[in-house]
């Protein structure tokens, strides 16, 4: 509204109504203003007042009134524009309960189309705030919650983007947050399948050596089997795991993170300082390594020692985290694990084996006894062979050694072979037969010390497995001379 025009026209001896119509107001609104206007001027010009009172009685005359628009209805907004917006907005939530998420839903511009072509003319300002009106109407006030030590743990997945080694690939971070102590944790993994999210919970309990009160989570599948708008039942491996350790499992409501802040934010906070600058590696368990030592320097200082104090005890025996399948050992002696193949002892072609499958790793039974153990492969249609598993068929056919797949699948196996063995493949797998408990990294070093010894400036030289047992003889049990 033109104020200063109001008064213009008024102190060119126009009427109310003409002025009114001239404006494009009520001709009470002209009457009110011009009072007004009349009364403070006539005080202005007449009364002995203060400074203070004459500034407020100039800001009257001269300055147009300010509205408090916020109680003021709107003219052409009427109750069936408001019903065709209620039933635009319902139907935005139930198409967010389908999506499970609130990404696509329509801006005030579109709902303000949508009431356009249905043949109201309004206002996009008027339905803007019609509509955050009605979207903040039931908008929560969040408490800020205080919790003792060992009352609770928070867990929560977060994405992150990493090059290991020249490719590109999308890692898991699996977060737990203690919110009274401030300690984080978190581990990478390569999906968030129900064997990484129960590894993660048995890692953590053990590495802090004992269990909180309660565990808190999203409705992640892995936490949530059955999920409706008024009900949620818990995942029957998250129970189980929660009865093992002494846990209440804690559900929050749907899109609302604030009620596990504490995790929400160190997912981001854990992700931007480990892999904002760097985010290049070599391998994965390189990552891994570097995320480790990002969190130790995070943690320092957690209150985490004080709140061991006062966590419950948990068993000394390890959740059993794998999940356990059985698998037929073809001819090759293989086994197939989700699309992949690793070896077995050649004594199991065409046995059924159980395999328990680990995050990172598997391992082989058979009649209860741990028949092989494997690093864990990522991708499809790859192999893993342990030498190990193929000493009788080698023995056979010492010459296909050298040029053997299963060899050259271990560098520092290859390179050992090379180095001393060449020319007698025989010895070589007699010597791997032998020392079939020990880390293919540690074999060097254990055939140096059997089979190089150097002693009062002599080389003595081992050539087969029954030497160097009767030269390891010589040096148990007597005095050297």
């Amino acid at each position: 509204m033109d104020y200063h025009t109001i008064i213009s026209l008024k102190l060119k001896g126009l009427s109310n109504q003409k002025v009114a119509d001239i404006v494009g107001v009520s001709r009470e609104t002209v009457r009110q203003r011009w009072k007004k206007y009349s009364r403070e001027h006539h005080r202005l010009v007449t009364d002995q007042m203060s400074a203070e009172d004459f500034e407020k009685t100039k800001e009257v005359i001269i300055d147009p009134p300010s509205y408090d628009s916020s109680n003021r209805s709107s003219r052409k907004y009427n109750e069936q524009i408001d019903e065709l917006l209620d039933q635009i907005l319902l139907d935005e939530e139930n198409k967010a309960k389908e999506l499970t998420s609130r990404k696509q839903r329509l801006t005030c511009l579109q709902i303000h189309e949508l009431i356009r072509k249905a043949g109201y003319d309004i206002g996009l300002t008027t339905i803007t705030a019609k509509v955050r009106e009605k979207r903040n109407r039931n908008r929560e006030c969040f408490i800020a919650q205080t919790y003792e030590y060992g009352q609770r743990f928070e867990y929560d997945f977060g994405e992150v983007e990493l090059f290991i080694g020249d490719v590109k690939q999308k890692v898991q971070m699996a977060v737990i947050a203690c919110p009274a102590s401030g300690y984080r944790w978190a581990r990478l993994y390569d999906s968030q399948r129900m064997e990484v999210f129960l590894d993660s919970h048995v890692r953590f309990f053990h590495e802090v050596s004992g269990c909180f009160t309660e565990g808190v989570y999203d409705n992640m599948r892995n936490a949530v089997s059955h999920f409706t708008w008024t009900q949620k039942t818990v995942n029957e491996e998250l129970m189980k795991l929660s009865l093992y350790y002494g846990f209440h499992v804690n559900l929050t409501n749907a899109r609302s993170g604030n009620e596990k802040g504490t995790v929400e934010g160190s997912v981001k906070v854990i992700r931007n300082k480990a892999f904002a600058i760097r985010y290049k590696f070599d391998s994965f368990e390189e990552a891994q390594d570097y995320l480790q030592q990002v969190l130790a320097k995070m943690n320092v200082h957690s209150k985490i020692e004080e709140e061991k104090k006062v966590l419950k005890p948990i068993p000394a025996v390890p959740y059993e985290t794998a999940q356990i399948t059985s698998a037929k050992v073809n001819k090759y002696s293989f086994i197939r694990v989700d699309s992949n193949f690793y070896s077995v002892p050649e004594s199991l072609i065409e046995k059924t084996v159980k395999v328990k499958k680990y995050p990172d790793h598997i391992t082989v039974l058979y009649n209860q006894q741990i028949a092989a153990d494997h690093q864990r492969m990522k991708g499809k249609n790859k192999t893993r062979l342990d030498i190990r598993h193929y000493l009788g068929t080698l023995n056979k056919k010492p010459g296909a050694l050298r040029n053997s797949t299963v060899l050259k699948q271990e560098p520092v196996l290859e390179e050992f072979f090379k180095k001393y063995f060449t020319e007698k493949p025989k010895e070589f797998i007699e010597f791997i037969r032998q020392h079939q408990d020990v880390p293919f990294t540690e074999l060097e070093q254990l055939y140096r010390k059997e089979v190089l010894m150097i002693g009062q400036g002599s080389e003595i030289s081992i050539r087969t497995g029954t030497e160097i047992s009767e030269v390891s003889s010589l040096f148990i049990g007597g005095e050297q001379s």
